[in-house]
């Protein structure tokens, strides 16, 4: 079983980069993220995708759209397919201040405690809780093939959980930001069953086989 994965085109907050803005303020994607979108659209039928998830928040929705018309899908929202959540007072901070109390920083702050969060933010057991329900959704679907809009720090979770699963922890996060994300990259993540052999060496049940691609990009 094979399933994809593309990050959203770029967003009000990925073009000022420095500072995270709210959801309110950023949440949209900007003129070159809607040519993203459609350009992605445009070679996303070799795929054959039976079935287009996206997460809820309006950026990955506003890609999803151009994808859905090409392939001729309706799209269905999955919340567990959208960004990690940072409390409100988070966006409230100045930009260095922003840096100091990032997700990465809290989490690997707490290294015994996974479950810790300012309020109304998102832990460490809450994205990797996430994750595990998504490849339970995705098995529940093993017979169709999937492309699931999503986020930069929720596929740099998947993809850290499908190497170590239950070795991955707080301690490791910060590795997270050696994951170059890309906006409409492409990745795609394959199921096996214990003991299946495949041509990679690995023992986990999810090989990531590709990361952020976009094929479509000029040479």
């Amino acid at each position: 079983m094979i399933a994809h994965f593309i990050r959203h085109g770029e967003s009000a907050s990925n073009a000022e980069p420095g500072r995270d803005l709210s959801d309110v303020d950023g949440d949209r994607l900007t003129e070159l993220g809607h040519r993203q979108a459609a350009t992605a659209a445009e070679h996303l039928g070799n795929l054959r995708i039976d079935r287009l998830w996206s997460s809820p928040l309006r950026r990955a929705q506003e890609t999803a759209a151009p994808i859905a018309a090409a392939l001729g899908l309706e799209i269905e929202t999955h919340d567990d397919l959208a960004e990690l959540r940072e409390g409100d007072d988070h966006y409230k901070l100045s930009g260095e201040e922003q840096r100091l109390a990032r997700w990465s920083a809290r989490m690997m702050g707490a290294p015994d405690d996974p479950h810790s969060a300012p309020e109304g933010a998102e832990s460490f057991a809450d994205m990797v809780a996430r994750v595990e329900r998504l490849k339970e959704l995705l098995l529940e679907h093993r017979d169709q093939r999937v492309l699931a809009v999503s986020h930069g720090i929720l596929l740099r979770f998947l993809f850290v959980h499908s190497f170590l699963e239950g070795e991955f922890t707080p301690a490791q996060v910060g590795r997270l930001w050696q994951l170059r994300t890309v906006n409409c990259g492409l990745s795609a993540f394959q199921h096996r069953a214990i003991g299946e052999e495949t041509a990679y060496p690995s023992e986990s049940e999810w090989l990531c086989l590709t990361w952020m691609a976009r094929p479509w990009d000029p040479l």
